[in-house]
């Protein structure tokens, strides 16, 4: 009788070892592992870069249809807040099983049958006539989303080796922003266009989601032919679904680094979400209050969501320097500095439209949106094994659905019942909350590889 899955578990070598095999492939000086092209790796840069920009430009562009399609005066912080909260609690449903699933069937068609949900739902989305019918496609987008997103970050963590995971997650937050800048705020200024050639603001808005749809329907394809094929450990045997997920948990578990990272995911999710959907409505809000044009307050929010995104661009290579450097821990340690005063920045920032102040602190922003976008997935890519690397990563991912119901249903809360600059502040303080974790795992659980 053979002995149960647990017991013929055989280790591999240490997944979280420095060394370099110098018989890969590279693409500068980011080392690849056993079996990964560099044509894989570009196509995991831009297709990822797709989906996220995808991501930013709903929630760019919503405040435009709350406004005008669905002509809501008030309300649209807790309406906001319960977009994004239905859709993370179908993330929180289906993000752990579809990373399980993905350590069995492989990243690839996972990946790109999310694009394929998300091209027909930015087709739907901007026809919605009500609150509820707009909900109704938000539900079925975020699992395409959760396709993608749980597939960007478990790829990430297949592709590198651990000595080039920081340069790599790097090189791939570089592609992401250009992503946002193109496909999240450079399609933001369709609008403004198409409405100064006479179409209504619900046309412009509907015409600039069906271009993304366009978009989504090429990443797909790109994805499914560029990618590479199979599992991440084709030679390993292959665990049932359960056995595979109840051994991810057991490695979270047993590693308070592997329990930090995954708080931190929770955390993390929250600070972009909240950012991408509470920044261009506090914009927008603010153009409001003072008289400005709707088309126009959001063509404003997403120049200067985009100048975040530069930011983001300059400080990736220097934050993946650190984190290939020193200890992953401290590398969090000071990403969670940095957001904290990002977030503090924004919630005491001047108004958009009348200081040039604002440009210093969306740059801090930015910053603080990089460094915590490199330094969490490199610390969670490099203390999951390989094998059961989808499960773990789908683990965390649950808890950074989790971390945006949470914190965005605060955040609309605040927004509506205190100042629009109000998530920023509580998500200041929670980044310094999560450096005080941090140090404590440092100081309490060393580095496990010198």
């Amino acid at each position: 009788m053979r002995p149960p899955y647990s017991q013929r578990f055989v280790p591999m070598p240490d997944h979280r070892s420095l060394d370099i095999d110098a018989n890969q492939r590279r693409i500068g000086p980011i080392w690849l592992s056993p079996g990964v092209l560099p044509r894989h790796a570009l196509v995991l840069f831009l297709s990822g870069a797709l989906a996220i920009g995808f991501v930013n430009l709903v929630g760019l562009i919503q405040p435009l249809l709350l406004q005008e399609q669905l002509g809501m005066t008030g309300g649209e912080g807790s309406f906001t807040a319960t977009l994004y909260i239905i859709a993370e609690i179908t993330t929180l449903l289906v993000a752990a099983p579809l990373a399980n699933l993905s350590d069995i069937v492989g990243r690839r068609p996972i990946f790109s049958s999310g694009f394929v949900i998300t091209c027909l739902m930015l087709i739907v989305y901007p026809l919605a006539e009500s609150q509820s019918e707009l909900l109704f496609y938000r539900v079925f987008m975020s699992v395409g989303i959760a396709c993608c997103t749980t597939m960007i970050a478990s790829i990430m963590a297949d592709y590198p080796q651990n000595a080039s995971r920081g340069k790599f997650i790097a090189l791939n937050g570089i592609f992401s922003a250009i992503g946002v800048i193109v496909v999240g705020s450079g399609l933001t200024q369709l609008p403004r266009l198409f409405t100064a050639q006479g179409y209504t603001p619900v046309e412009a808005s509907t015409y600039t989601l069906w271009i993304g749809s366009a978009l989504a329907l090429f990443a797909a394809l790109l994805s499914y032919g560029g990618l590479k094929k199979g599992r991440a450990t084709e030679h390993e045997e292959h665990l049932p679904f359960l056995e595979n997920a109840r051994i991810g948990l057991r490695e979270i578990r047993g590693n308070p680094r592997l329990i930090l990272g995954c708080a931190a995911t929770m955390l993390s999710r929250g600070d972009l979400t909240v950012l991408a959907a509470f920044f261009s409505l506090w914009v927008q809000k603010v153009g409001a209050d003072s008289g400005i044009a709707s088309v126009d307050a959001s063509a404003t929010a997403g120049r200067l969501f985009g100048l975040t995104q530069v930011a983001m661009l300059c400080s990736m290579p220097v934050i993946a320097s650190v984190a290939d450097r020193f200890d992953r821990v401290t590398t969090l340690c000071l990403s969670m500095t940095i957001a904290s005063i990002g977030y503090f920045a924004l919630g005491f920032s001047p108004n958009p439209f009348e200081s040039p102040l604002i440009y210093l602190v969306v740059v801090l922003a930015g910053m603080g949106e990089a460094v915590v976008i490199v330094s969490v997935p490199t610390l969670i890519g490099q203390e999951a094994p390989a094998r059961f690397r989808g499960s773990i990563i789908g683990v965390a991912a649950t808890f950074g659905a989790l971390g945006i119901i949470l914190t965005n249903q605060a955040a609309g809360y605040l927004f509506d019942n205190w100042s629009y600059q109000g998530p920023f502040v509580f998500m200041g303080i929670l980044n310094a909350l999560m450096l005080i974790w941090a140090v404590s795992v440092r100081l309490l659980a060393p580095p496990p590889v010198q």
